[in-house]
């Protein structure tokens, strides 16, 4: 008989982050952040627990609900609580609906990925099998578009380009794996697509449900991408230095499906091509083990090429705050980009 899936699961308990000084930092710089959204927060999820009514979808709320950062929604209501004219039914509405996007996507990330853990919980895949996560992550792409659908038509367009952008990014993604001659241009291309999309896209429909003149709303999409791309980069950092405890996910994955990150693409430049195809040669054999992930990471440490790709994405995050159109919010998107580049998981 398969496995019922008809009720939510029993959350486990997660792991203690390691306390320290930039872990409590970034806690800090997160809190302050959401502080002017934090009523509508609120009212995204309660959106999500109405709108995944359903009991086999109520099944995923843990995957939302268990230790997620919100920052895809608290951006879409930054965005519009710059405006003149916030429309708050509808900032709730794409706040859910890009939560639920993301979601998704996590889903079937995970599945890409074989990732065992996400959350510090198991995935959903990994729980309920790759048929059920591959079903679930559609159902709630459409559940969030029944929410699109009730906005006007600019909404409506600028979410179905970040959703054909994600899934491009993704494919692109596959296609570059185990190339070694991958360039830094052609990375941040894969990353603008998959991650720094829905992100820009964010801003700019909080913009425009918020009453933002159309400059203003494409000033804040431009910090959303370049604060999605800054995000996706130490993202990528922290797959290779980071603590799989306090990630509360798998780390590693990456290079061991053969996705070369900007920090591995900046260690392979720093190499002679003889050390270069010495450290990559189970790479190009499309041979990677535990063995070889450990020296890759530890050698993008040593060589500083982590480090180097830290910097770029603060550069990326400089960049974004340049852009404008915050009204008396600029606080809150200074303290996300110093969440940014501070934290830990």
């Amino acid at each position: 008989m398969p496995p019922q899936i008809a009720t939510a699961p029993r959350r486990a308990r997660s792991p203690r982050p390691a306390a320290g000084p930039a872990a409590d930092g970034a806690a800090h710089a997160l809190d302050r952040a959401l502080a002017p959204v934090k009523d509508g927060l609120e009212a995204v999820s309660a959106m999500v627990l109405a709108e995944l009514a359903d009991p086999v979808a109520r099944t995923v709320v843990y995957l939302i609900a268990a230790g997620g950062k919100r920052l895809r929604p608290a951006l879409v209501l930054l965005a519009g609580a710059s405006g003149p004219a916030p429309n708050r039914t509808g900032l709730i509405e794409i706040a859910t609906a890009v939560e639920l996007i993301h979601t998704a996507t996590l889903i079937h990330d995970d599945i890409i990925d074989r990732s065992p853990l996400r959350r510090a919980q198991p995935t959903f895949h990994h729980r309920w099998g790759t048929e059920r996560a591959v079903l679930m992550g559609d159902y709630l792409h459409a559940t969030a578009f029944t929410l699109i659908a009730r906005q006007d038509s600019f909404v409506m367009q600028a979410m179905a380009d970040v959703c054909r952008q994600l899934c491009r990014g993704e494919l692109r993604e596959v296609e570059a794996r185990y190339r070694l001659d991958l360039t830094e241009a052609e990375y941040l291309d894969i990353i603008r697509d998959k991650t720094a999309s829905l992100i820009g896209g964010c801003c700019r429909c909080g913009a425009r449900l918020g009453g933002c003149d159309d400059e203003t709303t494409e000033r804040l999409a431009a910090f959303g991408m370049s604060f999605g791309l800054a995000f996706q980069i130490i993202d990528d950092c922290l797959d290779l230095s980071g603590d799989e405890r306090q990630l509360g996910k798998s780390i590693l994955t990456d290079l061991d499906k053969g996705a070369l990150s900007l920090p591995v693409i900046y260690l392979a430049r720093s190499l002679s091509e003889r050390e270069r195809m010495r450290l990559f040669a189970p790479l190009r054999r499309g041979d990677v083990n535990p063995a070889f992930l450990a020296r890759v990471a530890a050698a993008a440490r040593q060589t500083g090429a982590i480090a180097k790709a830290q910097e770029r994405a603060r550069a990326l995050l400089d960049e974004a705050l340049t852009a404008g159109g915050m009204n008396g919010l600029r606080s809150s998107y200074q303290d996300l980009a110093d969440y940014a580049v501070t934290r830990r998981s």
